[in-house]
């Protein structure tokens, strides 16, 4: 007996089910790259599509950030994945003196 699968099983959806292996595999690899906490695997989801974005592929010449704006993307913006970063804090009550920033 034949055994039919039904749309949106994975069998059907062999582009998108490689597109989130990839997707996972880089997360998996910016996560162990750094000490930071398995916690933040979404903000690395996000950042890999980000990167993704401002990237060609084999298969189009153009990136996606080229083809939804129509301008070449910069990435001088871009650092090392789990490198220290300052966050302005918002607080209407601070003093003049006290920092404004966080490590």
């Amino acid at each position: 007996m034949a055994q039919y699968s039904t749309p949106g099983e994975h069998q059907q959806n062999g582009v998108a089910e490689r597109r989130n292996r990839i997707l996972m595999d880089m997360v998996r690899s910016m996560i162990s790259y750094t000490t930071l906490p398995i916690e933040l695997w979404m903000e690395a989801l996000k950042t890999v599509v980000h990167i993704l974005n401002k990237v060609p592929s084999k298969s189009v010449p153009k990136t996606p950030y080229e083809m939804w704006t129509g301008k070449k993307p910069t990435l001088n913006y871009f650092h090392v994945w789990g490198c220290p970063a300052e966050a302005k804090l918002f607080n209407p009550n601070i003093r003049k003196l006290e920092p404004k920033i966080v490590s």
